[in-house]
């Protein structure tokens, strides 16, 4: 898939600069993205599933990470299986579009109501990714992670000057005053920009809103009254002064304490580990 035609299918993004870098890179270099699948593991009555976030994530196609009709998947399961009895979500990603987002989000937060939640942050969670981590019941975070970057933002390609130099000039024809006012073959007007900027600005405000429900008053005051940072990151110290977070520890000290049960926290701990193995 071109940028052209992935940036005109999703023109709303919750990401980072640099996953757009990673991207971009993942696009035009054409090469198959893997990335680990929900895993459930334990026996019995008392399984744990471990739901990767990682990557660029996108709503079905795998362009460049995990997909949210995947995790999607995995938390419908969670919820009907009465044998699972804890979910945890692996995350490591700067973040994704926002087509299928909120969806997401919001099965997230029921699971979270009838389920134990937690979410390790071993790397970056961010934009799209935090929107998903702030609906678990705990948080934790590697003592080197960041998360934040609560914000949206959309990407417009106009290729008429590229084409012009190319010698080529393309013809639009349609009906609709609004239909091709975000053509890629020319620049936006004020209006389409106008127009798009009011979508931008609805998606932010559910973003914050989502972030908001989901850390509840364990969020400071002063975090929640600067919109959560409007796209800045933060540290794992800065985010637990913040609220954003709930503990600072390894991924490995995280799986250790998981749960009291033995066998069952040897099997976390190859998840983990699989996880690991399974990285691109």
């Amino acid at each position: 898939m071109d940028l052209q035609k992935l940036f005109s299918r999703s023109p709303l993004w919750a990401i980072t600069s640099e996953g757009l870098q990673m991207l971009y890179g993942r696009v035009t270099s054409g090469v198959a993205f893997g990335l680990p699948k929900p895993q459930t593991k334990g026996n019995g009555d008392n399984k744990i599933i471990v739901i990767p976030i990682q990557g660029v994530l996108t709503k079905n196609e795998p362009w460049a990470g995990t997909t949210y009709s995947s995790i999607s998947d995995a938390a419908e399961k969670a919820a009907s299986d009465p044998s699972i009895k804890r979910v945890v979500l692996a995350v490591d990603s700067p973040g994704g579009e926002v087509t299928g987002l909120p969806e997401t989000a919001a099965l997230l937060s029921q699971l979270a109501k009838v389920k134990p939640v937690s979410a390790m942050v071993d790397g970056t969670a961010a934009s799209a990714a935090y929107w998903l981590t702030s609906q678990a019941n705990h948080i934790s975070m590697s003592p080197s992670a960041e998360v934040g970057s609560v914000g949206v933002r959309m990407m417009h390609v106009d290729v008429s000057k590229a084409l012009q130099d190319a010698g080529l000039k393309v013809t639009e024809l349609y009906s609709g005053d609004f239909k091709t006012e975000w053509s890629p073959y020319a620049p936006p007007t004020k209006a389409a920009t106008a127009d798009m900027q009011g979508k931008l600005t609805v998606a932010h405000n559910d973003f914050i809103k989502a972030v908001a429900e989901g850390r509840g008053s364990r969020s400071t005051r002063n975090i929640r009254n600067a919109r959560y940072g409007e796209g800045r990151m933060f540290t794992a110290d800065e985010a637990m002064g913040h609220g954003l977070a709930d503990a600072v520890q390894s991924s490995r000290e995280f799986y250790k304490a998981l749960v009291a049960a033995p066998e069952t926290g040897q099997s976390t701990a190859r998840a983990r580990l699989e996880l690991e193995r399974s990285r691109v």
